[in-house]
Order: C-alpha cells, then structure tokens, then sequence
C-alpha cells in the first residue's frame, strides 16, 4: 500500500524541467542531506519526489522536518523490490528531464543549471552526465569524464576500457527516453546501465566535466547490504554484452571484447571486495569467489586483490581499499 503524498509539489506540471527522485529505504542518518541538496539547486523550476520504500527508522520523522512547495514525499507501507520502485518513480515523475539520486548521494547547487544549459544547446544528447566525486569514508575520488560530446558508441568503448566512469547520481535524462525504452525488467539490479547503456546506443552522450555530484560508499551507515558476487557478476556480463552489441563493428570488435571481459573481471573483484569489507562470512566468500572464477578469469591481475580479501581480516581489508583510493585520488589530482 502507498500512502497519500505527505506534501504536495506547488509548480503545475508544465513548468517542471526536471524532475530529481530519491528513493530511500532506513537511512535516516543520510537521505537528509540528499533532499538538502536538491531543494539547494540555484533553478526554481524543478520538483524533487522523495519515495521512502517502507523505512522502519526515523526516515518519516526526518522527512517531515522538509517543507518547500517543489518537494512530494511518498510512504509505502512495505518494502518493494529495487527495479519496482524505480519503475514507480519513473512513472510519477512530471519534469521534462529525469535525475536519480541515491539516498546517500547528494549535488553541488549548480548541478541542474549546468546540465540544463548543455542540453538546451545541444537538444540532440541522449543524455547527459557530470563528473563525480566518489567517497570512500574520508578519502576521496574523482572520476573520469570525456569530451563535452561524443558519439555513443565512443562513450560505451571508453566506459569499457575503464576512461569513463559514470555514477547515476550524475546523469540526467529525458523522462520520455525511459519511459519509451520500458520499465526495467524483473530482477535487474542495475536500473541506472540499464537506461545509459540503451541512451547511448541511440545517439551522442554530454559530459559536464565539473565534479557537481558526490557519490558516498564506505560509510558505516551504507554498508548494511550488499548484492552476492556471482550475481553482481552474472549482470555486469550481460550489460557488457549489450554494450558491446550496440558499440563494437568491423575489426575493432575483438580488442572491445578483449576489454569487457577485463572490465567484468575488474568489477567483479570490487564487488567481492566490497563484500568482505561489509563482514560478508568467510565461509561465503569462499564459495562466491570460486563462483566467479570464469567472470574472474577476464584478467588475471585481480585475483590477488581478490584472495586477499578473501584472507585478511575485514578491517584489514578495508586500510587496503582507502589506501588503494588515496593513491588514485592524488594521481587524478595531480594530473
């Protein structure tokens, strides 16, 4: 059951640009200063739908605090499954422009009006996306943009070759794009690919370079859950193979290949590692890294990350991860 919409949105639906949708499930200690990040964008013409997937903390006391005529907040009474709800909030969006934003994500004030002014320019884009400081913990990274335009195909090769990284919190679409394209299909765990990957196969893709989104990981409050590995794997190979049927022709097509399967490797032994520095059981972690022994296959070079992961203590595990993203934030940042 939904319960009725605790606030209403002030501006008619025909004035909403866009539209920024938070779903948010018991992080009362977070989605604060997400929605603080929305209602702080410098466009007045926006509606930020806030859609709490059956929290059992004190998300609907924090929520209750917000009053601003552009924000609507939805209660489910019980918890439905992650591509349900995206579909839900697709489907009560009103804006021309769509943006999803994780309840532990948040955005610098001139997100929208940046973003905005490059689609207005270039009406043709598929989507648009920013650059992105990623945290881990107290230690920070910033990802890796292109051009301000480039070919879809473009875009997907360099994803896969590891010179884009693209967070969901970054990227706006037309909302007439996703709701052509479908809702997301049972059991996917990856709504955000799953929209970009079929975007960017259509047309050319926008970058703002600026890092004017913040994706948070590594928090004590969002380490609770994680998905298994050979199932984070088993998708990840799925959209590669999408992505490569889309973007990879004529004699270029084995080194793309040669790249996907690299690619699943590498995001396959982050998954894992995640995993272990969430206090996943050693007893699991061994049968999901035998499980993803043929994803893992891809590139030999991070089996030792993963075994070691799968032997070191947790919180040994996890010095390793911030100091692997402290040596990277500093080379981006030097370069």
């Amino acid at each position: 059951m939904t319960i009725p919409l605790v606030q209403a949105s002030g501006l008619p639906p025909d004035r909403v640009r866009l539209s920024i949708v938070i779903p948010t499930l018991n992080r009362a200690s977070l989605v604060g200063k997400a929605l603080q990040s929305a209602l702080a964008q410098t466009l007045d013409d926006i509606e930020i739908i806030v859609s709490d997937n059956g929290s059992t903390d004190d998300t609907p006391a924090v929520l209750a605090g917000f009053r601003d005529p552009r924000l609507r907040c939805i209660r489910h009474a019980s918890t439905m499954p992650a591509e349900v709800h995206g579909n839900f909030l697709i489907a009560q969006a009103r804006g021309e422009y769509f943006l999803g934003l994780s309840d532990d994500d948040y955005l610098e004030p001139d997100f929208a009006r940046r973003v905005l002014e490059l689609l207005e320019r270039r009406p043709d884009l598929a989507f648009v996306y920013t650059g992105c400081t990623v945290h881990y913990g107290d230690v920070w990274v910033t990802t890796l943009s292109g051009p301000e335009t480039e070919s879809g195909r473009d875009f997907l090769a360099a994803f896969y070759a590891g010179q884009r990284e693209v967070c969901w919190c970054a990227c706006v679409t037309r909302l007439s794009d996703l709701r052509a394209i479908g809702p997301i299909p049972a059991g996917r765990i990856f709504g955000d690919m799953y929209y970009w990957t079929r975007l960017a196969s259509s047309g050319e893709v926008g970058c703002v370079g600026a890092a004017l989104s913040h994706y948070t990981f590594m928090l004590s409050q969002n380490l609770s859950s994680g998905t298994p590995a050979p199932v984070w794997a088993a998708e990840t190979r799925l959209l590669a193979d999408e992505a490569l049927a889309a973007s990879a022709h004529g004699s270029g097509r084995a080194a793309r290949e040669q790249q996907s399967r690299q690619f699943v490797a590498r995001s396959t032994a982050n998954q894992f590692i995640w995993n272990a520095v969430r206090g996943l059981p050693r007893a699991r972690l061994l049968r999901d890294l035998w499980a993803c022994r043929i994803w893992l296959a891809g590139d030999p070079a991070v089996w030792p990350r993963a075994v070691a992961a799968l032997l070191l203590p947790r919180r040994a595990t996890r010095a390793l991860v911030l100091r692997a993203a402290a040596v990277r934030g500093r080379r981006r940042r030097s370069a």
